[in-house]
């Protein structure tokens, strides 16, 4: 072989390798072919339990301010301070003009009742406690719920006091009378109720003391009514025969009235609820 063809030779060789060089190195961009080799795809992770969500805030029942409230004894008596007149207990005709007064000098609404809104411009240290029982009454768990829905027909011995006091209609008024011979309002009272064996107290202001205070509202066969038609305060009591009748001793005579009448309504004080045997 000549120099020349061993050279030529040599060339080709070193042409062969550097070819063979290039196609083992790895491409780093431009064109290259894709590789054919598939990538299996991921599994996607489970999606976490939904929370379960948070139970609503119960709806709180918002208070009339107008709304009458039902005071203790005690209460009246400071909110009958307040408006200057006698302090009896007993929201009577002049009571509820003199907070009507004072409703309309406090820019209130002019109910002539005691109320939230009244009672709240007064200052009074109850009202925090008759807002509570306000709010349990709206959410079903006031302890005397039970006896304001009670049935309403009378049974036992209030139903026995009202056939009394039935049977007594036309008995001529008596200032003091006790008997069939003639009745004042609280003398009726003490003698029907006797015939159901219930002790009454003598007047009507200490009759007023006795039982559970009941809305006017939810007044029923049995319950105890009072006026102020003789007086200031519970001057005069009768005893319901149904939601709106009531039977008492009038200046003439033992006779079944309405109790929100024109008369009756204008001088309703309240009502009082005793417990039958």
């Amino acid at each position: 072989m000549t120099r020349k063809t061993r050279g030529a030779a040599v060339a080709l060789i070193l042409m062969l390798a550097s070819a063979s060089s290039a196609s083992a190195a790895q491409p780093t961009g431009g064109t290259t072919a894709q590789s054919t080799t598939t990538t299996a795809p991921a599994t996607p992770a489970p999606a976490a339990p939904a929370a379960p969500a948070a139970p609503a805030a119960p709806a709180t029942t918002a208070l009339s301010a107008t709304q009458t409230v039902m005071l203790t004894r005690s209460q009246t008596k400071k909110v009958q301070r307040r408006v200057k007149v006698r302090a009896d207990g007993a929201v009577g005709a002049r009571t509820r003009s003199a907070i009507r007064r004072y409703q309309a000098k406090k820019r209130l609404t002019r109910t002539g009742r005691p109320n939230l809104e009244t009672i709240r411009a007064m200052k009074m240290p109850f009202v925090a406690e008759v807002e509570r029982k306000l709010a349990a009454t709206a959410a079903g768990t006031d302890p005397e719920a039970t006896t304001r829905q009670a049935p309403a027909a009378a049974t036992g011995d209030l139903a026995t006091a009202i056939a009394a006091a039935r049977s007594a209609i036309g008995t001529p008024y008596s200032s003091g009378g006790t008997n069939t011979s003639g009745f004042d309002c609280s003398g009726l009272m003490v003698w029907a109720f006797d015939q159901a064996g219930i002790d009454l107290p003598r007047t009507s202001f200490d009759q007023y003391e006795v039982g559970t205070a009941v809305e006017q509202s939810a007044i029923q066969p049995g319950d105890l009514v009072f006026f102020s038609t003789a007086g200031p305060g519970a001057s005069h009591v009768g005893v319901a025969v149904d939601a709106t009748t009531v039977i008492s001793a009038t200046t003439r005579g033992v006779m079944a009235h309405k109790l929100n009448d024109a008369y009756w309504g204008a001088a309703y004080v309240g009502a009082r609820r005793l417990t039958a045997a």
